[in-house]
């Protein structure tokens, strides 16, 4: 999440890459899956891979940031549109990055409950949740060549200070990160994401 993680990401993204880029988001934002990998050139796919932002596994595409293809612990609903997202950050920055409102579902990792909540088309204000006081988990952990497999397994969303200090005792190897109030998690989300749409293609997001 450091400016030079954002500099990897964006210095110079431009052309036939940035423009593959928006329209995997778009097709995640309007159909809720992406489009076919094979609507892209491998030099493309393998650039946008390079930058962490999009990944093929199996011919496919598996994930474009804040999106998950396969079914995760992270729903985000965009109107009539149903999709996952990576991690529970991810999908707190999605209505930041889209600049609609979501309804946002995630389950309690130590208890399983579903919390969901809503923030508005702005992408940091919380109108509601169903836990009076949700936690999130921004675990430290290097991102290596792909955060989905790394950093992102410790975006957590807790419906409970007390499951969160649950989980931490039971996952020692995990306890250096931040815990969250749910205000903070959304405007964590939103900074790393409003750029996904609106990045600067010749100089570094921030």
């Amino acid at each position: 999440m450091s400016e030079s993680r954002f500099a990897e990401r964006w210095d110079g993204l431009s052309g036939a890459p940035r423009q593959a880029h928006l329209t995997i988001l778009q097709s995640y934002m309007t159909n809720g899956a992406p489009p076919p990998a094979s609507q892209f050139s491998a030099e493309v796919l393998a650039e946008l891979a390079r930058r962490d932002l999009v990944h093929v596994r199996n011919g496919e595409i598996a994930l474009a940031y804040p999106f998950s293809t396969s079914p995760t612990d992270f729903l985000v609903r965009l109107g009539d549109v149903t999709v996952y997202a990576v991690c529970a950050v991810d999908a707190l920055g999605t209505p930041a990055m889209v600049r609609k409102p979501a309804e946002i579902v995630c389950n309690c990792p130590t208890c399983g409950a579903r919390v969901c909540l809503n923030v508005s088309s702005d992408g940091l204000t919380v109108e509601n949740a169903s836990t009076s006081d949700p936690r999130v988990w921004a675990g430290v952990v290097a991102v290596e060549s792909c955060a989905a497999d790394s950093q992102c397994k410790s975006m957590l969303l807790f419906c409970s200070p007390e499951h969160l200090d649950t989980w931490k005792r039971s996952q020692p190897q995990s306890a250096r990160g931040f815990d969250l109030s749910l205000a903070q998690g959304v405007q964590l989300g939103a900074a790393v994401f409003r750029p996904f749409l609106h990045a600067q293609t010749s100089t570094a997001a921030s």
